[in-house]
This record gives C-alpha cells, sequence and structure tokens, in this order.
C-alpha cells in the first residue's frame, strides 16, 4: 500500500493543489492528513472542502482545535491569533462542526496518525529534538508515528537500544526502514514549510517496500501572497512563504 501523507495546509489552497495533483501522479493509494487544515493562510473553507469531499482521513492541528476554543488563542503568537479570529469570522458553521470532531490520534494497521505528539495531556507539544520524541515513542502501539506541527521533515529513529537518532528529511530522499526499528517521522508542511526551503512538503509511505519519500514541490507563492494582503490577513503570513520559515 501506498499511502500520500500531508500536513500543516494552512489554509493554502493553491498548494493544497499541487500537492494532492503530485500524489495522483504518483498513484498513492490512500491520502491522509495530519492536521492544521486551517490557520495563517487566506482560503480555509476551500481547503476543508477538499479534505471532506475527497474523505481524507485526518487528525486535529494546533490550529483547528483553535477555531472552535477562545481560551486557546491564548497559546498562539499574534500572526496566529489574527489568522484564526479572522478564519472563524469566515467559514461555515458545517466548516467548524467538521473541524470539530476531528480526533487527536488515528491507529492505522502501519502506523500512528498524529499533528504534535502522543501525549494526551499535551497533544500540542512540539517534537524538535531527541528529547522531545521520547514520550512519543513511549506511548507509540505501531511500528511508526507519523506528525507534522513543526513544519520540519525529518526521522526520529529508535533501535533495540532505545537509543534516538535523528536524520533532516532532504528534498526528494527517500529512505528504508528497519524491521527492528521505530520511527517518528515529520512529514513537512503543505502550506507553510519552515526549514528555509520555499517547497511544499509532504511524503509517500510505502508499506510494503518499508520506506517513506519525502516530497517538495513549487506551487504559486505570489498568488498566495496577494490574497493574504487582499483579504487582511497580516502581510508576513504571506512574506514568509517566499523564505520557507
Amino acid at each position: 500500500m501506498r499511502y500520500g501523507i500531508i500536513s500543516d495546509i494552512h489554509s493554502n489552497i493553491e498548494a493544497l493543489n499541487v500537492a494532492l495533483s503530485n500524489l495522483t501522479e504518483k498513484q498513492v493509494d490512500i491520502i491522509v492528513a495530519l492536521g492544521d487544515i486551517v490557520g495563517y493562510g487566506p482560503d480555509p473553507e476551500e481547503c476543508v472542502n477538499i479534505i471532506m469531499s475527497k474523505s481524507i482521513v485526518s487528525v486535529m492541528g494546533n490550529h483547528d482545535f483553535g477555531l472552535n476554543s477562545l481560551d486557546y488563542e491564548n497559546y498562539f503568537n499574534t500572526y496566529a491569533r489574527d489568522a484564526i479570529r479572522w478564519t472563524r469570522n469566515r467559514v461555515s458553521e458545517q466548516t467548524k462542526s467538521f473541524i470539530k470532531e476531528l480526533p487527536l490520534f488515528v491507529e492505522k494497521e502501519h502506523f500512528t496518525m498524529f499533528h504534535g505528539s502522543l501525549s494526551e495531556r499535551n497533544p500540542f507539544r512540539y517534537i524538535i529534538s531527541q528529547g522531545d520524541a521520547i514520550e512519543s515513542f513511549d506511548n507509540l502501539k505501531t511500528p511508526i508515528g507519523f506528525f507534522g506541527h513543526s513544519h520540519i521533515p525529518g526521522v526520529f529513529s529508535m533501535g533495540k537500544d532505545k537509543k534516538i537518532e535523528y536524520i533532516r528529511g532532504a528534498p526528494h530522499e527517500r529512505i528504508d526502514l528497519k524491521d527492528d526499528y521505530r520511527y517518528l517521522i515529520n512529514v513537512g508542511s503543505v502550506g507553510q514549510p519552515r526549514d528555509g526551503i520555499p517547497l511544499g512538503s509532504f511524503i509517500i509511505f510505502d508499506s510494503e517496500l518499508l520506506n517513506v519519500e519525502f516530497v517538495r514541490f513549487k506551487y504559486d507563492i505570489e498568488k498566495v501572497y496577494n490574497k493574504i494582503i487582499g483579504r487582511g490577513l497580516p502581510p508576513f503570513l504571506g512574506e514568509r512563504l517566499f523564505m520557507g520559515f
């Protein structure tokens, strides 16, 4: 089975459409999403409609959670808070209801899906370092966990010796996974990469060949930027797309 795994769309319809087109060309069997469909970008309703219409299984991200939680705004920086308020005032009740019902974690046969971490106490904690990964490895019940949140593609691996190692997910790199290891794999961001590379990101996981491929793609950043400016969102949210941070 070939899975296309996307995350952190962040209301960027231009990037989402290119990602889905690429996944079709690469003949994946199933597409799943790891949260933050909304937030930051100018097309939240359109992005949610695509996820719904294609029946793409998704988990809830922190910006998704913030859409229906006024209290959670206190955890956002100024730009994120402004964007989620803008989003809340523009999406339909159907979209709000769909987002509200998204689960935090989904276990499939070969892997677990989550957004930030496998901590029920703090599901939106960042996994940046080996130390951050310990709790999620402890809670991982499948060989692999796929996540997003930091927008930085990479692979944490743990062997039988319990030592955690990390490698950055380089563009277009294919990594073979070992049967006797467990993995936490960040798929990067479709709509707002933050690794200094202004290209959208997703991965393809082949459960038979047991490998993951990090895919990067170009999309029309200028168009997204102009929408952000034209719709009254903070200009910085468009400017950062050109720099990939």
